[in-house]
């Protein structure tokens, strides 16, 4: 498989996310998604319990495997590979969760540790900069920004419960979660159109 394909896993990994966990909540009788984590969709004692976490581990195979893509890519064109180990890093916490359904001590565990990325975003705007488009930076500092908030928002409940009605948590949380996501099909399609520039370029040279 080239760097090419692998770099597209970060658009499906993100489709399949967001609208895998849209799909499995409405295919749970009584869960809202407004109000409740998508992690309650298949925790322990759920009737889709095996397939969330086929789910998740799936989810973070994919991601796994495109941030191997975004290793091969950034080696290539000589550019910092540590915003790839990022998303890797998150892809690791997001398999292992798998097998580690809610309320298990080590599903929170390896929650938590998600938020090392979170901050891939602005890892790869102070190591890559423009080097994806005149607007790669912007976009990146203004996801991570977003990103922020919902990390914010949804730790609020543990030290400041009344800050915004617990019954919207379920939207607080997809909003983190769905914003990191879009952000990997954003450099998914970013890093997919730079290659193909620079595919182009020896043909365009030749003429």
């Amino acid at each position: 498989m080239n760097t090419k394909n692998v770099l597209s896993v970060g658009a499906i990994a993100a489709i399949t996310f967001i609208f895998g966990t849209l799909i499995f909540g409405q295919q749970l009788e009584g869960y809202s998604a407004v109000s409740q984590t998508v992690s309650e969709i298949g925790q322990k004692g759920s009737p889709l319990y095996i397939p969330w976490q086929l789910f998740t581990i799936g989810t973070g195979c994919l991601l796994i495997l495109f941030a191997v893509g975004l290793i091969s890519f950034a080696k290539k064109r000589k550019l910092s590979i540590v915003p790839a180990l990022f998303i890797l890093g998150y892809g690791l916490s997001q398999f292992a969760m798998g097998f580690f359904p809610s309320p298990h001590a080590l599903h929170n565990v390896f929650g938590l540790s998600m938020i090392v990325g979170y901050f891939s975003p602005l890892m790869f705007a102070l190591y890559w900069k423009n080097k994806l488009g005149a607007s790669f930076k912007r976009i990146s500092i203004l996801a991570f920004i977003l990103i922020i908030i919902g990390i914010f928002l949804n730790l609020t409940p543990a030290f400041s419960p009344t800050l915004y009605p617990l019954e919207y948590y379920g939207i607080v949380q997809r909003f983190l979660l769905f914003t990191f996501y879009m952000y990997c099909a954003f450099i998914s399609i970013r890093t997919i159109n730079s290659s193909l520039t620079l595919q182009g370029q020896p043909e365009s040279t030749n003429k």
